[in-house]
């Protein structure tokens, strides 16, 4: 049995409420994965199961469980995961069936036929399940500088399902938007609709993407409408509402003749009293017109203050959702994407604003199972550390690197924030730098999310995950060496040079077990074949002509989609990298970069990236070589760029830069010399660097700055917790193995 925890949220008691989590298994232990089930005490609740990876042997290595469960108010609650037992189905299934040329979606409480290939918007019908009358949802769509309107168009290849139920069923379809004055084309966009058993709700994933040709395009708006139905309802039935409930509850309502209206901004967000972080919540915003017999529709925008500028306004005619609010145009760089998620709630019209409220919350801050840690170690996915061991003033410097970080409101930027220090060097020339997850924090998250259980890590890896796969890689350009690749720092994101030593997978990869979004692993193996394409110019041929944390990057994307696939084409690369390590220490003696055209030096830091990465791939193609590569870096690290009066290590070896460097990446490849050797001489050199860089863990701060659409809390660049916390956490792990006092 596998335990799961629910934490308390809700005030409130929620009926087979739709949950989602993801469970790693070690090879061999599960091969069926029919005989899964979520346990309620010893009642089976209803399930469903999908295989997102698989170990060699063909087990399952990562499996994603939907179910229904039924939660207390203001209470946590346990539940179970057998895998002995037949998987449990609910009793009002969803079901997505093939009808008139498209797909309708039956929940039990909705039915949703969706448009058809070819056609404009998302629905066609939208309605109450033995309900005659619709909601006409029209949209989303685009209006450029002239106010031209571009319809979204569901491609030839229509929809694609890729969940079919019976607990949750999903769908995806791609296109363009088309313009009916001139049927011209104007950006790409890709949705998907979730539908759950039984409940009167979809929930919309809906990603605009710039493949056009010029470098930027500026959208003046982007709106989706719902219609009320003439002849259905008349005007002194109708029931307006509106909301952004937070603490105080900002709850409108209105009548027929009536409109209710509401625009986020970051100017008027940076006025606000805000302590939630922002990854996780901070209120909700929706908006609701209803008929005694029609019944109602409310639309909730998902984290509208996070994405704004949002907007919703309704009249007794129509509701407009401001997914891009006009007044308020957002410029996108070529290859930029920009996922915007919603919510409509179909109910009947005698339900309460209070209601309608509640479940918009609900959308915003849902429940979400947390898995024992002992679940991940059993898997072999973290490193265990006997609780009776740790040490509370570590822990709290873990805490403190993942809360203290920068952190940004805005629809470009919420996942992200920028490093002064890359701005104040000129980088950016004169904008803010953004730190495009340099150093992979989704995957830092996820380790220290799997060993702490803390919901607040999840959500950060989250946030950060969607903001890096939407905005931070390239989803078109002409340059075959920039087309999928992943942005280094650079102003506006998508400005920056694309290199393999800034380009990572893991935390996408993670993404995309715990939420079974194959956007995510698309990006990842994007990301991977552009790094493919850059190995293969002449820049990375020969030896010592890179610095070795360019290469050991690319090793460490390279193992890890290995890892993900078990597709021999990743190895490929790896070796030619492996064998390019092997030749260039053979060449210099260690791995030394060039510099000033007479000169090649010693850059500790980039040293123990391309050891870190070596260690990957060892596990991976365990080589006599690699162990005898690792333990010699190392031991030349420790001769020469150690300094011993101060405890520390420099930062390289030129004259001009050999001032002390308290980057903790060191300690992670200190550790596998010392697992190689036995030789605590390692672990001893990392002991200040490791007391140095706990004692760095930001306290955090709510210093606030606006900038553009984005208001900025600042805190450490968000690339400090992304490259410290694992080296840091290996360290601390290995020398507590090592029975050695810290």
């Amino acid at each position: 049995m596998i335990s799961l925890h629910f934490e308390k949220i809700s005030m409130y008691p929620r009926r087979e409420e739709p949950s989602m989590i993801a469970v790693p298994f070690a090879e061999g232990v599960l091969t069926d994965s029919t005989r899964v089930s979520v346990l309620d005490g010893n009642a089976a609740v209803p399930t469903q199961t999908r295989v997102t990876a698989k170990w060699p042997d063909g087990s399952v290595k990562w499996l994603l469980v939907h179910f229904l469960a039924d939660l207390p108010a203001n209470l946590g609650k346990r539940f179970t995961i057998s895998t002995d037992r037949v998987t449990a189905a609910p009793s009002e299934p969803v079901t997505i069936d093939r009808d008139n040329g498209t797909f309708v979606i039956r929940t039990g409480a909705i039915e949703a036929e969706l448009t058809a290939p070819g056609g404009t918007g998302l629905f066609h019908s939208l309605k109450r399940e033995g309900c005659v009358s619709t909601h006409d949802v029209v949209g989303p769509s685009l209006r450029d500088a002239s106010n031209q309107e571009y319809n979204c168009e569901i491609s030839a290849e229509g929809w694609r399902i890729i969940e079919s139920g019976p607990v949750r069923c999903a769908v995806e379809a791609k296109g363009k938007h088309r313009s009916r004055a001139n049927e011209s084309h104007w950006f790409d966009f890709v949705v998907r609709i979730y539908a759950y058993a039984g409940k009167p709700w979809l929930a919309i994933d809906y990603q605009i993407v710039n493949k056009e040709p010029e470098s930027e395009q500026v959208i003046h708006a982007a709106e989706l409408y719902v219609r009320t139905t003439p002849n259905i309802v008349t005007s002194d039935q109708l029931r307006l509402g509106i909301s952004r409930a937070e603490v105080d509850r900002r709850m409108k309502s209105g009548s027929a003749g009536e409109r209710l209206s509401c625009t986020f901004t970051a100017e008027l967000l940076e006025k606000e009293f805000i302590e939630d972080q922002p990854e996780t919540f901070a209120g909700t915003f929706w908006v609701d017109l209803s008929g005694q017999q029609q019944g109602g529709i409310s639309v909730t925008l998902f984290q509208a203050l996070q994405n704004c500028p949002k907007s919703l306004d309704v009249t007794e005619e129509e509701i407009t959702v401001g997914i891009i609010p006009a007044g308020h145009p957002i410029t996108m760089l070529q290859g930029m994407g920009k996922t915007h998620r919603l919510f409509l709630h179909v109910h009947g019209g005698d339900e309460t604003l209070e209601e309608v409220n509640v479940r918009s919350l609900q959308f915003q801050l849902a429940d979400h199972p947390i898995l024992e840690s002992a679940a991940f170690e059993r898997a072999g996915m973290i490193e265990s550390i006997p609780g009776d061991q740790t040490k509370d003033w570590v822990e709290r410097a873990f805490y403190r690197m993942a809360d203290g970080r920068a952190k940004t409101y805005g629809m470009l930027y919420w996942g992200d924030a920028p490093d002064i220090n890359y701005t104040s060097q000129g980088r950016g020339g004169g904008d803010w730098v953004w730190v495009n997850n340099e150093y992979d924090l989704p995957h830092a998250m996820m380790h220290l999310y799997a060993r702490t259980g803390k919901r607040r890590f999840y959500d950060y890896l989250l946030r950060a995950a969607e903001h890096w796969k939407d905005v931070d890689i390239l989803h078109y350009s002409p340059d075959p060496l920039r087309y999928q690749g992943q942005v280094m720092h650079s102003a506006d994101h998508v400005t920056g040079e694309v290199k393999v030593c800034h380009e990572w997978v893991e935390g996408l990869l993670d993404y995309y077990h715990l939420t079974g979004e194959e956007s995510a692993l698309e990006a990842a193996i994007g990301i991977g074949e552009n790094v493919r394409r850059l190995l293969a110019t002449p820049r990375y041929q020969g030896e010592g002509g890179i610095s070795a944390r360019e290469s050991g990057w690319a090793l460490r994307s390279l193992g890890a989609l290995y890892n993900e696939t078990y597709d021999e084409k990743w190895l490929q690369s790896a070796y030619h990298i492996v064998d390019h390590f092997e030749a260039w220490k053979n060449k210099y003696g260690a791995w030394l970069a060039p510099a000033a055209g007479h000169v090649v030096f010693r850059s500790g830091f980039m040293i123990c990236i391309a050891v870190n990465s070596l260690m990957r791939y060892y596990r991976i193609r365990p080589e006599e070589r690699i162990k005898q590569m690792i333990v010699d870096a190392m031991e030349d690290y420790v001769e020469h760029c150690y300094v011993k009066e101060t405890g520390m290590f420099y930062y390289k070896e030129l004259p001009s830069t050999q001032h002390l460097h308290s980057n903790p990446i060191c300690l992670e490849s200190l550790s596998y010399a010392y697992e190689f050797t036995g030789d605590s001489k390692y672990l001893e050199a990392g002991r200040v660097t490791f007391e140095e860089a706990i004692k760095a863990a930001p306290q955090g701060g709510k210093e606030r700055e606006r900038s553009g659409d984005a208001l900025i809390f600042w805190g450490d660049s968000p690339k400090k917790f992304a490259q410290y916390y694992y080296p840091i956490f290996y360290y601390y792990r290995t020398i507590l193995k090592a029975g050695i006092k810290l």
